[in-house]
């Protein structure tokens, strides 16, 4: 093991939690199916995805955050302050886990980088799914079709760097370019010749208008941290005096300026009613995501996030979109009780509590059953994000294992 991490074969995947594949290095595929309308797609555990989103790329986005945090990354107290933060989320007392604004800067440069490549191979391998409020995802989409309307709920540093990510894959796959990275050696890959010379995306930095309308919605005040990284998404990386030529030549930034406009709004989602929601929400289709946050919400209040999820439901427009990712199994259950010294405490699944909230449609005996108001796109209950052993950061970074959940509203 390395100081970057396990080698592994399946870097940059978002991979099943499936034993036997993982130790084999085998990839199962699943056979195409041409389907004029995406259809539910509910995973089992034993299968697996393949989709790598191009290494460059993903050291792109690992540049963003080094290069806007420099000081943070290279101060003597990182790691103290690592620890005190690390410290507050065990104890799950989050108002001070981001209460400062150095904790929110130690969390950005260590755990957001990984969350960021993991959520943008979500949005790549979820792209078919997301044409009806992206039409950008669409293969040959034509220029000046309808930007991303994206509200992120808990978002942070991670959502704005995978967001841009995801627009810069998008802009690239348009292009000839070669589908995979085999035999890419990123030892010496930086931002200052990440672009390689022929990169077709280079010539049309300033041509392209897929844009996407992010909303960050957190009752941590992230707004400068967001706003760093939304600026350094669009800023040409200054390069060495020892840059050559062509390095010179291809160097530019990760995305074109107004090609993604990024709002930050510190409220509480448990604290938002109806009212608000639509006003935030309302009168438009949109990718909602609920990134490592829906299993706090109900930690803090089963009976609130609850009501959330209700009026969620009440503001979205049809075809509306929401994914859900979070901690898998265990790590996402929320215990209730006990109400008397004998009684055995209750631990509910995020999943059972979040489907209950959408797909609930049950109705008393001699009374009709509700009308759906959402359909399950994808489930999946455990994957594994894996970083490839050739990227490079100043600090380790790990894989991640997660569950996956997509609904589109009727």
């Amino acid at each position: 093991m390395g100081k970057h991490g396990k080698a592994v074969k399946d870097g940059g995947r978002m991979v099943r939690d499936d034993s036997e594949s993982l130790r084999k290095g085998a990839v199962k595929k699943n056979p195409a199916k041409p389907k004029e309308k995406p259809t539910a797609k509910i995973i089992k555990t034993e299968s697996t995805v393949e989709f790598v989103v191009p290494l460059k790329l993903q050291q792109l986005a690992l540049n963003i955050f080094k290069d806007t945090f420099p000081e943070v990354l290279a101060s003597d107290t990182l790691q103290t302050l690592l620890q005190e933060v690390k410290g507050r989320l065990y104890d799950r007392d989050f108002d001070q886990a981001f209460g400062r604004k150095d904790y929110l800067e130690a969390y950005s440069v260590r755990w957001s980088p990984s969350r960021a490549l993991c959520y943008q191979s979500i949005l790549v391998d979820l792209q078919q799914h997301l044409v009806e409020v992206f039409p950008a995802c669409r293969s040959g989409e034509p220029s000046g079709a309808r930007g991303l309307n994206a509200i992120c709920f808990g978002g942070g540093a991670a959502e704005v760097v995978a967001f841009g990510a995801f627009l810069r894959f998008l802009r690239d796959s348009t292009q000839k370019q070669t589908p995979h990275d085999t035999g890419l050696k990123l030892e010496a890959l930086t931002i200052t010749d990440a672009v390689s010379e022929t990169d077709p995306s280079k010539e049309n930095i300033s041509s392209t208008h897929q844009e996407i309308d992010l909303v960050l919605v957190d009752s941590a005040d992230w707004k400068d941290v967001s706003s760093k990284l939304g600026s350094g998404l669009t800023v040409t990386p200054t390069l060495s005096k020892y840059a050559n030529a062509s390095a010179r030549e291809a160097n530019s930034a990760l995305i074109e300026v107004g090609s993604l406009n990024s709002t930050f709004i510190m409220e509480n989602a448990l604290e938002m009613d109806r009212r608000r929601l639509l006003a935030l929400i309302g009168g438009k289709t949109t990718l909602i995501t609920l990134l490592f946050t829906l299993n706090e919400l109900y930690t803090a209040s089963i009976s609130k996030t609850t009501k959330f999820l209700l009026n969620l439901t009440s503001s979205a427009e049809p075809g509306t979109l929401l994914l859900v990712v979070d901690s898998p199994g265990s790590y996402s259950e929320t215990t209730v009780g006990p109400v008397g010294e004998t009684e055995t405490p209750k631990k509910y699944p995020m999943k059972w509590l979040l489907e209950h909230a959408l797909l609930g449609t049950e109705a008393p005996r001699g009374q009709e059953a509700t009308i759906p108001l959402w359909e399950k796109v994808v489930s999946d209950d455990s994957r594994w994000f894996r970083i490839h052993e050739t990227l490079r950061y100043p600090i380790a970074i790990e894989n991640m294992r997660y569950q996956l959940h997509l609904y589109r509203r009727l």
